[in-house]
């Protein structure tokens, strides 16, 4: 019994010195208007990256069902029914279907019809 109580005791004094030093550490520092303009144009830039195309490149390209129909906006029967009529190509590994995600635009591009100007 008295292990265990030198056990926690010794726990919750770590724990106490811990929470001092990372306190002692924040109430050195300051932070200026700089560095939160600095903070702000990464933050932007970062945005920016992503917005413009930097973050497609890791977009999948194979998806699962859940992904194409979410993707698609369509239940679960209309896609197996695409399946089948074979306006959207698939493959099917154990018992997962995946679908080629440039199948995907191929089959919008094939079935959007053009402005009239």
């Amino acid at each position: 019994m008295f292990l265990i109580v030198n056990v926690k005791q010794a726990a919750m004094e770590k724990k106490d010195k811990h929470s001092e030093e990372r306190s002692a550490l924040f109430t050195h520092q300051l932070v200026t208007l700089a560095d939160l303009e600095k903070f702000k144009e990464q933050m932007l830039s970062e945005m920016r990256r992503l917005l413009a195309g930097g973050g497609s490149q890791h977009s999948k390209q194979w998806l699962k069902s859940r992904e194409v129909r979410k993707l698609l906006d369509v239940s679960p029967g209309k896609l197996h029914a695409m399946r089948a009529s074979r306006q959207l190509s698939f493959m099917r590994i154990g018992g997962v279907i995946y679908y080629d995600r440039a199948d995907i635009e191929k089959m919008f591009a094939k079935f959007k019809t053009p402005a009239v100007k």
